[in-house]
């Protein structure tokens, strides 16, 4: 993979957009990004780092930590990133803005992701989308996840002069994280918990193996299955015996049902005849309800006569006494129809009177339409008087507002241009700014010093003098905030400044209209007085309209009066003259119904009379205590009926049974039911030994499957357990070799980065070292097998590592760091990157040791490597012609700037 360009913008320190063009530097170049500590060097290869997998190198920092401090809130935080693999050409962008939601405000965010590639000169769209999916493409594409490629693009040369001198524990953790190989020591340690676990099962299926033989009270599986066939052959024999004992219980249990339906016969005839003598004991009362009953219902046959002879006696005295009745209102009527005709004069009077009071109703209601008006004219006066007090007020408020906007506007003016005084400083204060800051890097740098610690600029581990803060710097910042904060604000004064002018020019006009609604106010006051006066001669004295009110219902009021009391005389002479023609009539026809009544009651008497004589009654005393009631003679009926039935019934249960029973005696019932009893407790007992013995049966039977089942499954599970103990041992080091599995694959993975490390470092060394792995065995329990040698191949031996001189430890380093790279690279799917980063890492290098580091990295730019340097150290500036230079602008973002010669 060789890099392009990459673009920033409000990422990291790097505020504007911002383009690092890597074509600049020309072809497979040795090149430096050099600048002021913490000036944004590293950030380049973050923001290539993260428009790949959206993440800074290393993997840890995102969107949070990434965006530039000092950018506004609308402003887009952005990076993308341009380079060429295999012959294509990529192109990874991504993007974040900020923007505030709608109705609450908060701020909200927007990510765009896509990537593309480069297809006939133009961008051809390869995916978009979702963050992960862009991610999974770039990984797809250079075969490698986020922290592989900080691994093998960013080389941290001094972190690897560590891990050449470090011990085999140490190199062991460092190639635990780069190569996961924890893995094999968990598959490891887990193989062995599942030997573990499965020696427990087995244990716990013996366990159950000698619960089941000890509830069964063997010994062994064979015992248990002798005892189990017992069982069966003794259940056989006690299903028989139950078999017999039902069949003995079921013939006793049938001879006592017939027992008991023979003894219930017998007691059923004992019960009729018993029952027949009580009804003989009742005949003679029966034959005295049949005499009465007769009697009772040739009554009945003179009971209609007798009670029409009533109704004709009730009829004649209710006509009786409505005829007297007719007579007594004929007389009253007379009477008030004389007196109701010698009240018709007065309704004449009356009604005289009803043409003066309507006039007068309507002199009243004319007055009161005047009166109405005056009242009118002088409300609108008084809501005159409001408006014109409302009109003055506004009149003093408009006058008030246009002086305050005067003052206001002279205000604004001398803000304004004090404000644009400060701006015009603006250029110089930030000059001034930037010259401090530079002057006070060095102080900022020495604060996180520490003696005896390597200073990250010049190597040095002595530091007497370090440099000391300005207080110029700070209160040239805090003059460019206030010049700032007053450029910010200039132009909402300028808003605010036409904003008054405006309300200054409202001012004005509201006054203007204020002046005109008085003057038009004032002419209609003068209109309406006018008419006021003329309403009151109206009026004359009389001006209060309740009085007027009541006066005019006063008026109403009689007329009224006058009409519903002539309408009411009128009406009652009308009514009594009707009443008194109602009641003559009535009377006749009293008197009529009266004379009816008489003869009906006459011709009623003698019909009961001739009734009693032919049903042999000779006097009425006789039939009335003769007389029932319907109901009582239907009960009585109904009773005689029920005692002939009964007898009926009697007789008919009596001759049934006794030809039923003819021949046959009364059973033993206490003897049949004591038998029947043995026999139910000999069955219920052969039944109860059965189900004893089913349980029995049952449990042993089904102990003998679980027992079988647990010994197919032991059988299995120890087979299962040799194996994965055999392999737990052999995996944990219990072996020939007595060595981990972990520690084999990391003795391998060492092998291999010195395999590729070694084909830099004989190049580097012109043929004279190599690097190997120390072979021997550990004291103790001490992790062995990861410490480094060097092959002198001048002296034919192999010496340890800390016997290299600095430029010899710097090329070893280096060559392991290329070698990690590769390795790295091949075990992800072998994508070459072309294009390496070493960070830092040549601050402590004397001259000689510096020309060497220069020399080896010429032999690599000749083996078709682009190589970049990140550091500060001046004199790489002097040795490499291609730099990427990363400054700061006068807004305190980085700046990059390339130079070539």
């Amino acid at each position: 993979m060789k890099p392009i360009s990459v673009t920033m913008q409000a990422f990291g320190s790097y505020l504007k957009q911002t383009t690092v063009d890597f074509r600049a530097l020309g072809d497979n170049p040795i090149f430096l990004i050099t600048g002021a500590t913490g000036g944004g060097k590293t950030t380049i290869l973050d923001a290539m780092c993260f428009a790949l997998y959206c993440k800074a190198t290393g993997g840890r920092r995102s969107w949070g930590s990434m965006r530039c401090a000092a950018a506004p809130k609308g402003a887009e935080t952005m990076v993308d990133f341009i380079f060429q693999l295999a012959g294509t050409t990529y192109r990874f962008m991504r993007s974040q803005s900020q923007y505030a939601a709608r109705g609450t405000g908060a701020l909200k965010t927007k990510e765009t992701h896509a990537c593309y590639r480069m297809e006939g000169g133009e961008w051809e769209l390869l995916l978009s989308g979702a963050e992960s999916r862009v991610r999974e493409k770039a990984e797809e594409i250079l075969g490698l996840t986020c922290e592989q490629f900080s691994q093998v693009i960013v080389l941290p040369q001094g972190d690897f002069l560590k891990l050449l001198l470090s011990s085999s524990r140490d190199k062991a953790q460092m190639f635990q994280t780069l190569f996961a190989t924890g893995r094999w020591e968990r598959a490891a340690r887990n193989l062995k918990e599942m030997a573990a676990a499965l020696g427990k099962q087995a244990g716990e299926l013996e366990a159950a193996k000698r619960s089941i033989l000890e509830r069964e009270g063997v010994e062994t599986l064979p015992l248990l299955e002798e005892k189990e066939a017992a069982l069966r052959e003794q259940l056989v024999q006690a299903k028989a015996a139950q078999e017999a004992a039902e069949k003995a219980f079921q013939n006793e249990n049938a001879a006592l049902r017939a027992a008991e339906a023979l003894s219930e016969r017998f007691a059923a005839l004992e019960q009729q005849q018993t029952q027949r003598k009580i009804l003989e004991q009742k005949q003679e009362e029966m034959e005295a309800n049949r005499r009465r009953l007769a009697q009772a219902r040739r009554a009945a046959g003179v009971y209609p006569y007798f009670t029409a002879h009533q109704a004709a006696q009730k009829e004649l005295l209710t006509k009786r006494q409505a005829h007297a009745a007719a007579q007594q209102s004929l007389v009253k009527a007379e009477a008030e129809c004389k007196a109701a005709q010698a009240q018709l004069p007065l309704a004449e009077r009356y009604r005289s009177q009803l043409p003066e009071l309507a006039k007068e109703e309507e002199r009243l209601r004319n007055l009161r339409e005047h009166a109405l008006k005056w009242q009118e004219l002088r409300r609108q006066r008084t809501e005159h008087a409001k408006q014109m007090a409302l009109l003055e007020k506004q009149r003093a408020e408009a006058q008030a507002r246009l002086e305050t906007a005067d003052r206001q506007l002279a205000d604004g003016n001398v803000y304004i241009e004090n404000a644009q005084i400060q701006i015009s400083m603006l250029p110089r204060l930030l000059e001034q700014v930037q010259l401090l800051m530079d002057q006070d890097a060095a102080a900022a740098l020495a604060v996180h010093l520490e003696e005896g610690e390597p200073c990250p600029v010049c190597g040095a581990v002595h530091h007497p003098h370090p440099a000391q803060p300005s207080k110029r710097l700070q209160e040239a910042q805090d003059a460019l905030k206030r010049a700032r904060k007053a450029a910010d604000m200039l132009e909402s004064a300028q808003k605010r400044l036409q904003q008054r002018r405006e309300q200054r020019e409202q001012a004005r006009e509201d006054l203007s209209q204020s002046n005109e609604k008085i003057a038009s106010l004032r002419s209609e006051q003068q209109a309406q007085a006018s008419a006021e006066r003329e309403m009151l001669d109206k009026l004359g004295e009389l001006r209060d309209l309740p009085a007027i009110d009541q006066r005019l219902t006063e008026v109403r009021s009689q007329a009224k009066k006058n009409a519903d009391a002539a309408a009411k005389i009128e009406e009652r002479a009308n009514a009594a003259q009707r009443d008194a023609a109602t009641a003559n009539a009535v009377c006749d026809s009293a008197a009529q119904a009266h004379r009816e009544a008489q003869a009906a009651e006459s011709a009623a008497a003698q019909r009961l009379q001739q009734a009693l004589e032919e049903s042999g009654f000779e006097q009425q005393v006789d039939y009335a205590s003769l007389l029932l009631s319907p109901e009582r003679m239907e009960s009585l009926e109904h009773t005689i009926q029920a005692y002939d039935a009964a007898i009926a019934s009697a007789d008919q249960q009596i001759s049934r049974l006794q030809r039923e029973l003819s021949g046959k005696e009364q059973p033993d019932l206490n003897a049949q039911q004591k038998r029947q009893a043995q026999a139910q407790e000999a069955a219920a007992q052969a039944a109860q030994a059965v189900g004893k013995l089913e349980q029995t049966a049952l449990a042993a039977k089904e102990s003998l499957g679980r027992l079988r089942k647990l010994e197919e499954k032991g059988k299995k599970l120890e087979e299962e357990y040799g194996r994965t103990n055999r392999l737990a041992a052999l995996l944990s080091g219990k072996n020939a070799c007595k060595v981990p599995l972990h520690q084999f694959v990391l003795g391998v993975m060492l092998d291999d980065i010195l395999s590729s490390a070694n084909q830099f470092f004989a190049t580097l060394s012109s043929g004279r070292y190599s690097l190997s792995r120390v072979v021997g065995a550990t004291s103790g329990n001490a992790l062995g097998g990861l410490d480094l040698e060097v092959i002198d191949a001048y002296t034919g031996g192999a010496r340890a590592v800390e016997t290299l001189s600095g430029g010899e430890l710097f090329l070893a380093s280096l060559s392991l760091a290329f070698g990690l790279s590769d390795v790295v690279q091949s075990y992800s799917g072998g994508v070459h990157l072309d294009s390496l980063f070493i960070d830092e890492g040549f601050g402590s290098l004397d001259q000689e040791t510096l020309d060497t580091a220069m020399k080896a990295l010429a032999q690599l730019q000749h083996m078709g490597r682009t190589i970049g340097i990140i550091s500060h150290v001046s004199e790489l500036k002097n040795r490499i012609a291609a730099q990427i230079i990363v400054g700061k602008d006068r807004d305190g973002g980085s700046t990059v700037r390339i130079r070539t010669a």
